[in-house]
């Protein structure tokens, strides 16, 4: 029963199809554009590149649809199987709901049977035909007519300069304005005009050519090679197209891409082309909100290795211990595959593992690590990190995707029930990398009398204090003016003093106010303490040289703003501004004092708005809008 309502289905489609596609056809259009698509080759190469072609087409809705030959494998002297493959392409088609209209190719109609079988599912007038739609004028040509392959004789060359003739007549005359405002089109499968002198159809190809320059051809479109290619020759546009058909390495820039062209003209001449790379149009329902709320769970998350404190000279050897975590409610497999920079003196062992975790369930792995101390950052490895989950690909529309399924299903206990090649679930690979990471280490000495917090730091732990004085540009360069950070500690918090050199206060930029004071576009200093080291939650304490604070938690956390009690103070001198702090250990984001031995990540940023880049940093962060991963390191003493 199904089978028969397949083939019902295909006799009512290719009937329809034929139908509206006469020769000489003119089809009324009241607006003033007229839209149609062109696809190229496709012959059952890549089915699922070609079927899926087709829904994007329907998506985009044009007046009509032409494609240039080659639509089935063909070449066959069997008329049952021929049939069967143009089955299998009205099955393919049968979303397409515009009218559509065929060239014939060499694979359509070589043989002598194979040119019946066409004309029997297209028409016998769709060979050579032409028709009308609004002021756009279709001319289709026939290079594989029986006994005249890859050529157009001189019959052929006849009936066109008829047609163009005719269609002159009819608008205004050869020459004429009204003329000039409309469009011809002209299709045909092999490029003759590709071909040289010497062959006939390159011959045969240049008498049309001096034809077509007499009327308003805007472009002449093929396909045969598989190859996408563009030429203008005396005004009129050339193309070689490929919608499906097979192909070497995929380079774009070399035309070897599958596509569409989606052409659309307004005003009778103003002609727009848009080459459409296959696989670029989507449904509008291909993400739902629980696949917007489920899928970017299944990421992983962006982080870096950082390595302990590690000697200035020699030799590193080291065990690199990393944490993988899977956070799903089923199993899941990771692979973890180091990336090694090709001049990189590093080494680890393993290079590569596979794990096997279950639901909610995480594990150390180590990692045996060697390489020379004060290595540079651009050489350290990264450990890719991969898990791989099948998903729907949301290709099709939601009511195809079900009939697909149910073909699928129906398939199962019918072997005659035909199903797509579109990839309705396919598996996808999510993947980051977690570069090894050497932080740079500031120590913290604890106090040991009284500071005042005023900008001026003239009591002696002060200068008793590691300076950080070691800053650089987004981009890794040399700021423009310099800066000198120190950090000390006692038992209610963390003090902070940092001396920014200034050689024009006058000039310096401090507008941020209500609601939300925007400190970093003026002149400021801002401070990132991840007091527990979880390279996620963090706070952020900014004010710029007038005193005016923004105080926050990461981003998209809520409610992240707040009000921050720390005390501090401003001074701007000749040539300098300055900030002190002193942070309570809450407001810090500790959940305990600090003691001896103890480590925070934080980063040191300064915006100096007369200095392009504006900001200088202690440790370089590449994600915006901000990388805990690789803050710097505090180590309490």
């Amino acid at each position: 029963m199904k089978t028969m309502l397949r083939h019902a289905v295909w006799m009512i489609l290719t009937a329809t199809l034929a139908a509206g596609c006469s020769r000489a056809v003119r089809q009324e259009n009241k607006a003033d554009e007229v839209r149609f698509v062109v696809w190229g080759d496709t012959q059952f190469n890549n089915p699922e590149v070609f079927e899926r072609m087709v829904h994007e087409t329907n998506l985009l809705r044009p007046d009509f649809v032409v494609q240039v030959g080659d639509l089935i494998q063909g070449y066959s002297h069997s008329r049952e199987q021929l049939r069967g493959e143009w089955e299998r392409y009205a099955f393919q088609t049968e979303p397409l709901s515009v009218p559509f209209f065929p060239v014939p190719g060499n694979h359509d109609v070589y043989t002598g049977e194979a040119h019946e079988v066409y004309g029997e599912v297209w028409g016998p007038d769709r060979y050579i035909y032409s028709f009308d739609t609004g002021p756009v004028h279709t001319i289709v040509l026939d290079t594989y007519w029986p006994g005249e392959a890859d050529t157009i004789a001189a019959w052929q060359r006849d009936w066109l300069a008829r047609d163009l003739a005719e269609y002159a007549a009819r608008n205004g005359g050869e020459g004429s304005e009204e003329l000039a405002q409309r469009s011809i089109f002209v299709y045909l499968h092999s490029p003759l005009f590709k071909q040289g002198a010497d062959k006939e159809g390159g011959k045969a190809w240049k008498e049309i050519h001096e034809l077509l320059k007499r009327y308003p051809v805007r472009m002449v479109i093929a396909g045969h090679t598989h190859e996408y290619v563009w030429n203008v020759v005396d005004g009129i546009t050339y193309l070689i197209i490929n919608s499906s058909g097979h192909m070497g390495t995929h380079v774009e820039r070399g035309g070897v891409f599958h596509q569409l062209l989606h052409v659309s003209v307004v005003n009778g001449n103003d002609v727009r082309v848009a080459v459409v790379k296959a696989g670029s149009i989507l449904p509008v329902d291909t993400v739902s909100q629980a696949e917007r709320s489920s899928v970017p769970r299944l990421r992983i998350p962006q982080k870096s290795i950082r390595l302990p404190i590690v000697e200035t000279s020699g030799s590193v050897e080291q065990t690199v211990t990393v944490n993988i975590d899977n956070p799903l409610e089923k199993p899941r497999v990771y692979h973890l595959e180091w990336q090694v920079p090709r001049t990189s003196p590093a080494h680890l062992e393993p290079k590569e593992l596979w794990i096997d975790l279950e639901a909610k369930a995480s594990r150390e792995v180590s990692f045996e690590l060697q390489m020379p101390a004060g290595i540079a950052p651009e050489e350290l490895p990264s450990l890719a990190v991969t898990a791989v989950e099948t998903l729907r690909t949301g290709v099709v529309s939601r009511d195809w995707e079900s009939r697909y399924r149910a073909d699928i299903e129906a398939a199962k206990n019918d072997a005659s029930v035909r199903t797509t090649s579109i990839a309705l679930d396919a598996p996808v690979e999510f993947r980051t990398e977690w570069p090894l990471f050497v932080p740079p280490v500031a120590r913290v000495a604890r106090v040991s009398g009284a500071i005042a917090i005023d900008g001026v730091f003239d009591e002696t732990d002060w200068s008793k204090a590691q300076p950080i004085t070691r800053f650089t540009t987004p981009e890794g360069e040399e700021p423009e003016t310099g800066m000198e950070v120190r950090f000390l500690y006692d038992a209610d918090g963390l003090y902070v003093g940092a001396r920014m050199e200034e050689p024009n206060p006058a000039g310096m930029s401090m507008n941020a106010g209500p609601p939300i004071p925007l400190t970093w576009s003026d002149d400021d200093f801002e401070l990132f303490i991840d007091a527990t080291q979880s390279q996620s939650k963090f706070i952020r304490l900014f004010q710029n040289a007038a005193g005016t604070r923004f105080n926050s938690w990461p981003l998209y956390t809520p409610n992240n703003l707040f009000e921050s009690t720390y005390e501090s103070a401003v001074k701007v001198g000749e040539d300098y501004w300055s900030i002190e702090m002193h942070i309570p250990w809450n407001e810090a984001g500790a959940t305990q004092p600090a003691r001896s031995g103890d480590q925070w990540n934080v980063n040191i940023w300064r915006h100096r708005q007369q200095s392009h880049p504006a900001r200088q940093e202690w440790s370089t962060m590449g994600i915006f809008p901000y990388e805990p991963a690789r803050f710097g390191l505090l180590v309490f003493d």
